[in-house]
């Protein structure tokens, strides 16, 4: 990174781990609501202990560094919300996007990419952030309403801080998941920021955003591997992510 770069991305960080610190204090109510929906599901492999999670591996990124993605995933699971961990895509899914990396990009995929989400709220699954939603209106009208203002503004949020760190870095975004970002889906309120904030930047930024299927269960490495070679993966991987983007955000 550069001196500007380096600077930037350090008040980002910053103020994204201050948000979820916020969101932290604001919601005491989450974790005894999350422990609930666990115990619904049946999880008995691990206990809530970070209901909103910071990403500390962001504060290992120093002015030596020069990522070449900004990956965005969906949400914090199982393993990223240990207090010990406290970092994202550290489960299999992580896994499976390093083990991919390695073979095809030659690529340390914690050392190339900086790792953010579309809501920093914990639940198992990503899909079970639904479940969450109607055990919060199952207790109450006014619970549901203020999570599902929770999830808005944190959408909203991290849809913004990808936004900005891609104009400050300006590596490529890379959306992994587009099952839940229509309308009315799990991440529609991220998709909608997006695209109001891609809608007046610069063409060559709004070139460098692609969307793909997840790392879990080796959807992304499946989707990857059935597009029509080309020179080389990173050609391969601009012509499969722009392709999902414009028939998904429209552009």
């Amino acid at each position: 990174m550069t001196k500007s770069q380096s600077t930037s991305f350090d008040a980002l960080r910053m103020e994204f781990s201050s948000y979820v610190e916020a969101l932290n204090r604001r919601s005491p109510w989450l974790k005894d609501l999350q422990e609930e929906l666990r115990e619904s599901l049946g999880y008995q492999d691990y206990a809530v202990e970070t209901p909103i999670v910071y990403n500390k591996a962001l504060d290992e990124i120093g002015p030596g560094d020069q990522p070449c993605f900004i990956i965005v995933a969906d949400n914090p699971g199982k393993s990223e919300q240990k207090a010990a961990n406290q970092r994202y895509l550290v489960g299999q899914s992580g896994k499976l996007a390093k083990g991919w990396f390695d073979k095809e990009l030659k690529l340390d995929f914690y050392k190339a990419c900086i790792i953010i989400n579309k809501t920093p709220i914990h639940t198992p699954k990503t899909a079970e952030l639904g479940r969450l939603r109607r055990l919060a209106q199952a207790r109450s009208k006014n619970l549901g309403q203020e999570l599902d203002l929770l999830l808005d503004e944190s959408q909203r949020f991290m849809a913004g801080l990808a936004f900005r760190l891609h104009k400050v870095l300006d590596s490529v975004v890379w959306i992994s998941g587009y099952g839940e970002l229509g309308p009315g889906k799990l991440f529609s309120t991220w998709a909608q920021e997006t695209k109001k904030l891609y809608a007046d930047a610069d063409p060559r930024l709004c070139q460098r955003v692609w969307l793909f299927r997840h790392f879990s269960m080796n959807q992304f490495a499946i989707e990857y591997q059935k597009s029509t070679p080309s020179d080389g993966p990173m050609a391969r991987l601009e012509a499969v992510g722009a392709a999902n983007r414009k028939r998904i955000l429209g552009w």
